[in-house]
C-alpha cells in the first residue's frame, strides 16, 4: 500500500511528516526496527524503517547516508521518534530527503517503537487482508461473466468499475473496437491518434506503453494472444502516475479476462479461416456445384459475380518443409498486411502455401511487390518466399484454372525473380485466357447447332484432330468409311460450311479447343 495511505488511519494520526512530502506516494511493503550504526546495510524495497535516532543525535552524517541508501533501494521512508534522542532535524538533512523523495516522519514521544511498529504493521495487514478479499471477489465476478459469455461492451463496462477508470478495447491495427461506456464517443479519436499520431509500431509492440491523449496519460498494455500478430491491446486512463500494488493486481485480473475473451475471438476466427479454406478447397476440386457455391459466398457476404486473380505465397525452399508454427506466423503476418492496407483480398490456406483471391481491381504486380517487401522486413522470418499469380481473373467457379496458372507461374519463380506471372507455354493455355463470354460466343456461332449432337461432334472432333483423314477416323471411332462420310456430311449441312476450307478448318479446330 501507499505511505499516504497508510498514514490515513486513525491509529497513526500522531505520526507526522516533516520532509520528502514528494515520496509519500512510495509503497510501504514491510515495516522495519532496527537501532544500529551500519543501518544501511539491512535495507529492503519498500521497506519504512521506525527507529530511536540514538545513533544520529551525535553523528548526523549517519541519517544523511541512510537516506542515500534508501533511496538507492527505493526503501519507503523513516520514521523517528522524537524526543527519545532527537528533537530537531538539521536542516541540509530535510532539503536532502527533499530532494531524494524520502520521507522522514516523526512519531509521538509518548510510544514505544515496539507500539509504533505493531500499528503500522496491523495497518498494512488489514489492508492486505482487505485487499486479497477484494481480489478474490473481483476475479470470481470477473471469471462469472466470462462463463456467460457476454459482450465485449458488458465486460469493458464491468472492468471499468472495478479499475475506476476509463479503458478500451483495441485489435491488432490498433484500432479501438470496444470502449467502456464513458469513453465510447472518444473510440474514433483514440484510434486516429494511435494510428497516425503515436509513432508506435504496434505490429512488434510486446510491452506496456504510455502515451498522451486529450492531456491525459494513457497505459497501453498487449494482451495475451497464441499468435503475435492477432493480439490485442487494453488501453487504461491513468488516475495516477505510480499505481499502488493492490490496483496493478486488479489491471492484471481484468488483463487475464481480456486475454481470456480475446483468445476465444482468436478461436473463432481461425475456425472461420479454416472453414473458408475447406470451402475454397472443394471448389477447387470440383466438390461443389453452382448453386452450393453460390449460397456460400452469399451467406458469406462475397459477390458471386466478381472476379479475381489468384496468387500463390510459398513460404518454404523449394523441396523443404517449413515448421507448421513458422508457417502459421507467416500466414497471420499476410493477413495483417492485408487487412492493416484495406486490401481487397480474400485468403485461404493449401498445404505450405498461403492462397490470395486478389479483386479484379487490384494491380496485382504493386500489390504482391508491396507485400513481399513487408513480409521480407520482419525479422522472425528466415524463409525466403515465392508468389506466383494468375494472367487472368475470373469468378470464384473458376478457382481450379486460375489456381492451375498460379501454381504454374510459382514453380518459374527464382532467387532473381520471386514473384511470376503466368505465360502461356502452348495455343490450349494461350485460349483459355480468352473471356468466358466471348469464348462462348465464339463456340456457338462456330459450333452451337450439333454441339448436342454427341455423335456428330465426337466424328468432327476426330476429323479435325486426325488431320482429316477419314480412314483413320472410322478406324478410330469403329465404324465403316462410309459412315463417316455421312456424318460429315450431315457436319457440312448443318453449320452450313465447306469442311475442305482451310480457314472454316481453323475456326472449327479452335472452337473445338475452347470446349
Amino acid at each position: 500500500m501507499k505511505l499516504n495511505e497508510m498514514l490515513n488511519h486513525k491509529v497513526l494520526a500522531n505520526i507526522r511528516v516533516v520532509a520528502g512530502f514528494d515520496g509519500l506516494t512510495r509503497d510501504v511493503s514491510q515495516v522495519g526496527m532496527i537501532d544500529a550504526p551500519d543501518i544501511t546495510d539491512f535495507l529492503f524495497d519498500g521497506q519504512l524503517l521506525v527507529t530511536s535516532g540514538y545513533h544520529f543525535q551525535q553523528q548526523p552524517s549517519l541519517l544523511r547516508d541512510l537516506i542515500i541508501g534508501m533511496a538507492k533501494n527505493n526503501a519507503s521512508g523513516i520514521a523517528i521518534k522524537k524526543g527519545r534522542y532527537m528533537t530537531t532535524i538539521p536542516a541540509n538533512i530535510l532539503k536532502l530527503a527533499d530532494e531524494l523523495n524520502i520521507p522522514i516522519l516523526w512519531t509521538p514521544a509518548s510510544d514505544f517503537l515496539s507500539l509504533t511498529v505493531k500499528r503500522l504493521t496491523a495497518v498494512i495487514l488489514a489492508t492486505q487482508n482487505t485487499e486479497l478479499k477484494q481480489i478474490i471477489s473481483i476475479n470470481q465476478q470477473l471469471s462469472d461473466l466470462n462463463a456467460q459469455n457476454i459482450t465485449y461492451q458488458h465486460l469493458l463496462d464491468q472492468s471499468a468499475h472495478i479499475l475506476d477508470t476509463s479503458l478500451a478495447l483495441l485489435n491488432a491495427h490498433f484500432t479501438a473496437l470496444y470502449a467502456s461506456s464513458e469513453w465510447v464517443a472518444q473510440r474514433e479519436f483514440l484510434t486516429h491518434f494511435l494510428r497516425h499520431d503515436s509513432k508506435i509500431d504496434y505490429l512488434n509492440l510486446t510491452t506496456p506503453t504510455r502515451v498522451t491523449f486529450n492531456h491525459r496519460a494513457i497505459d497501453i498494455l498487449p494482451i495475451f494472444s497464441a499468435l503475435n500478430e492477432n493480439k490485442a491491446f487494453a488501453a487504461f486512463v491513468v488516475n495516477e502516475d505510480e499505481p499502488s500494488s493492490f490496483q496493478i493486481l486488479k489491471r492484471q485480473q481484468v488483463m487475464n479476462t481480456l486475454g481470456l475473451a480475446n483468445s476465444r475471438t482468436d478461436l473463432l476466427n481461425e475456425t472461420a479461416f479454416r472453414n473458408r479454406s475447406g470451402f475454397f478447397l472443394n471448389v477447387m476440386q470440383g466438390g461443389l456445384n453452382t448453386e452450393a457455391i453460390d449460397n456460400y459466398l452469399y451467406e458469406a457476404k462475397i459477390d458471386s459475380k466478381q472476379h479475381f486473380r489468384v496468387a500463390i505465397v510459398d513460404f518454404a525452399e523449394k523441396e523443404k518443409i517449413i515448421e507448421s508454427h513458422q508457417l502459421d506466423i507467416r500466414q497471420q503476418l499476410t493477413r495483417w498486411f492485408i487487412q492493416e492496407f484495406h486490401w481487397h483480398v480474400l485468403t485461404f490456406s493449401h498445404r505450405q502455401q498461403l492462397v490470395l483471391l486478389m479483386h479484379e481491381t487490384i494491380a496485382p504486380q504493386e500489390f504482391l511487390t508491396a507485400l513481399r517487401h513487408f513480409l521480407s522486413a520482419q525479422q522472425t522470418l528466415h524463409h525466403p518466399l515465392r508468389i506466383g499469380f494468375s494472367r487472368i481473373s475470373e469468378s470464384i467457379h473458376n478457382l481450379a484454372e486460375l489456381y492451375s496458372q498460379a501454381n504454374h507461374a510459382l514453380k518459374l519463380t527464382s532467387i532473381q525473380q520471386p514473384i511470376m506471372r503466368f505465360r502461356p507455354k502452348s495455343a490450349e493455355e494461350l485460349l483459355h485466357l480468352l473471356p468466358e463470354q466471348e469464348s462462348q460466343t465464339f463456340i456457338e456461332q462456330t459450333l452451337g447447332p450439333i454441339l448436342s449432337n454427341s455423335e456428330l461432334l465426337d466424328t468432327l472432333k476426330t476429323y479435325i484432330f486426325l488431320h482429316q483423314n477419314v480412314t483413320a477416323v472410322a478406324k478410330t471411332l469403329f465404324v465403316h468409311r462410309n459412315t463417316i462420310t455421312y456424318r460429315l456430311k450431315r457436319v457440312s449441312d448443318i453449320l452450313g460450311v465447306d469442311l475442305e476450307m482451310p480457314d472454316v478448318l481453323l475456326d472449327i479446330r479452335l472452337a473445338l479447343m475452347l470446349l
